[in-house]
């Protein structure tokens, strides 16, 4: 299945085909998201549980962490899935990524055909296992030394700040809706992403997705605002910078073998 209706390049096209070839028939995309979402709602309602009376300071741990999520999340981005590494399990995250998802979705066709095409942008459904192993040295740390509701509210945040990345990052990918396009934060990020998915600027703009704060703060923003301005551009082109450096395009044969070796 694929979209009749669409400005996607003939290229563009053919990979998608090629790709969609390589996924496995049982792959089901609700399946994938509800393993993803259920699990994680499932996390922090154990952590809201073990919640006890408290500081009401412990709670600013959530914004903290959410923070430093979105940070790592765009240092990922930014360094690991735009620059090919030596390291075997960092340069096929480069692959999969630069390679794969940004040639399956480009500024000129943002939009899955149907669930199947999900399997290109949700991260596989053992990273929420990944992500409590990641989070739990810091949980446990923060709870023996400052309490134990701040462990589980970082355990909480943690699993909640991966989510609300899967949820963005979905939400780039499909349809136009009045929630969409009227949603503040969500259209930001939307727009974001799009001009991240032009290729000739994908390697150096806009490397984040939960949020535009940290292409703010390091100048890797297409846009030129200030900080409130980022945050709810909204579907707004307005303020692009003008003469953003452009960078060469990814080889066709490298691409075409690439989607054929998934």
């Amino acid at each position: 299945m694929e979209l009749q209706k669409s400005a996607m390049s003939d290229r563009q096209r053919a990979f998608r085909a090629t790709y969609r070839h390589q996924i496995a028939t049982w792959y089901n995309g609700w399946l994938h998201l509800a393993v993803i979402f259920v699990s994680g709602f499932a996390v922090i309602y154990v952590c809201a549980a073990n919640l006890r009376d408290g500081a009401w300071w412990a709670w600013g741990v959530i914004p903290v962490v959410f923070l430093a999520y979105q940070f790592g999340e765009y240092w990922a981005h930014r360094v690991w899935l735009h620059r090919p590494a030596q390291n075997g399990a960092l340069r096929e995250l480069y692959n999969r990524h630069t390679l794969q998802h940004h040639q399956f979705f480009t500024d000129h066709e943002m939009r899955f055909a149907d669930h199947m095409d999900w399997r290109v942008t949700f991260f596989p459904p053992f990273t929420m296992a990944t992500m409590l192993l990641v989070a739990l040295p810091s949980a446990v740390i923060c709870g023996l030394l400052l309490s134990p509701n701040v462990g589980w509210l970082v355990m909480a945040s943690v699993i909640g700040s991966y989510m609300w990345y899967e949820f963005v990052h979905f939400c780039c990918h499909v349809e136009d809706n009045w929630f969409l396009i009227n949603c503040p934060i969500v259209n930001t990020a939307r727009r974001h992403h799009k001009a991240h998915h032009d290729h000739s600027i994908m390697m150096e703009v806009n490397m984040g997705i939960g949020t535009p704060i940290f292409d703010w703060v390091y100048g890797t923003s297409d846009l030129d605002r200030g900080f409130f301005g980022h945050v709810f551009n909204g579907n707004s082109w307005k303020h692009v910078k003008s003469g953003l450096r452009k960078t060469a395009k990814t080889p066709t044969l490298k691409l075409q073998r690439l989607a054929e070796s998934q």
